[in-house]
């Protein structure tokens, strides 16, 4: 499924993109994949806006998403989430680890071991994972967060393998 162009861009994609745009300083591929229907565009869109102002600190939602994205073979969205961690300060290391669901910070590791208790059991096997999220810490409102987070990167995830979307972002292998 190739991104639209300015030429075949559905009329209701079109504001959304041009908002997508002033932020990004252009509209990344998979935008412009999901902008074929104006209302999956809107909902990821949204999704990412409302997640924008969740409890889980930014670093730690791109930790999910890189170790989301390593489980589900997805190279698009591993190479824009390894982006957008190294300009939240993460090093090399620590992005290295969130590939295999690690961290060195406890509370960090407790998010991802139940992020990555999600993506691999579809959420069937994951009672000592949440146990282990609680003793660290987490509220209800993070752990419900742990669950949208996971569930935004599969969503973004199966649609780039699906469509083959071009990494337009330093290409993480």
């Amino acid at each position: 499924i190739a991104p639209v162009t300015p030429a075949n861009t559905p009329a209701e994609s079109a504001p959304t993109l041009a908002a997508l745009k002033a932020k990004f300083g252009g509209v990344p591929k998979m935008f412009a994949t999901f902008a074929h229907s104006p209302a999956a565009l809107e909902a990821v869109a949204g999704y990412f806006n409302a997640m924008g102002g969740a409890k889980l600190s930014p670093r730690t939602q791109e930790a999910i998403a890189i170790a989301v994205a390593e489980l589900n073979h997805c190279t698009y969205c591993l190479s824009a989430h390894t982006a957008l961690a190294k300009g939240h300060g993460v090093k090399a290391d620590e992005l290295t680890g969130f590939r295999t669901g690690r961290s060195a910070d406890p509370r960090e590791q407790a998010i991802l071991d139940l992020a990555v208790a999600i993506a691999r059991t579809r959420a069937a096997d994951v009672g000592p994972q949440l146990a282990q999220a609680r003793r660290a810490g987490l509220s209800d409102a993070e752990l419900v967060e742990v669950v949208a987070a996971v569930a935004q990167n599969v969503l973004t995830n199966y649609l780039n393998v699906v469509a083959g979307t071009e990494v337009d972002f330093p290409r993480v292998g």
